[in-house]
């Protein structure tokens, strides 16, 4: 018993890493780098130039919302309200962030790893408008050491939704992003997005110093013999 004991507690501290979480949806506060999340205006296809960050409006949002970064005074841009409602003909969410493509420029959502580790990540994306013009997605990342796109789906009248999830290994500062874009006319290219990842958090050093005393521990209970009665 007292080695089901020991083991039951070293087991416990190493079930004690817990993972970190980073949600795109919950860290959005108007600020770039907010959860390890930066939104960028990509180039139009065919232009050979680096995305440019969206910023905080001057003034008002494109779309009502409690948050926002967009291209200036308008799109393409990012929102997020604490509270769901209609305007015009989409629907503005309080679970996810309301993305929209601009004219000629797509928008992409780009999580940098804080620390190298290996990360699950979780995207789903759905149709806002109710009268959809169709967007393109596709990813980019460099945790090859370059930048690699890959088309993931589109969306339209007739797919409403997509979700992908996987892992990926990240060097510190290396990326993961989904990029939006407009796949023709933006006019209503509403789309939600929630992007999640977590990583697995390793133990301190005291707690895998206790992790191995407790199983060095249990391994001396193993080799004791039991003493034979007189």
């Amino acid at each position: 018993m007292k080695f089901v004991a020991t083991l039951v507690g070293a087991l416990a501290l190493a079930s004690s890493a817990q993972a970190v979480t980073y949600d795109a949806f919950t860290a959005f506060d108007g600020q770039q780098g907010s959860g390890g999340f930066v939104y960028m205006k990509m180039p139009p296809v065919g232009v050979i130039a680096p995305p440019m960050p969206l910023t905080a409006p001057s003034g008002a949002c494109v779309v009502t919302s409690t948050f926002c970064l967009q291209d200036g005074g308008g799109l393409p841009g990012v929102y997020k309200s604490s509270t769901t409602f209609t305007e015009g003909t989409y629907t503005v969410p309080n679970d996810r962030l309301l993305v929209h493509p601009g004219a000629s420029n797509a928008i992409g959502i780009f999580f940098f790893a804080p620390e190298a580790g290996v990360y699950d990540f979780e995207v789903s994306f759905n149709i806002l408008d109710n009268s959809p013009s169709g967007i393109g997605i596709s990813s980019i990342t460099n945790a090859s050491g370059v930048g690699v796109g890959t088309p993931v789906g589109a969306l339209g009248a007739n797919t409403l939704s997509l979700s992908r999830s996987g892992s990926i290994s990240l060097a510190q500062g290396q990326f993961l992003a989904f990029v939006v874009n407009p796949a023709g006319s933006y006019a209503n290219d509403s789309t939600g997005v929630n992007f999640t990842l977590s990583r697995a958090e390793v133990p301190e050093p005291g707690s895998w110093a206790l992790m191995i005393l407790g199983f060095a521990g249990a391994g001396a209970m193993l080799r004791r013999r039991p003493r034979l009665a007189a």
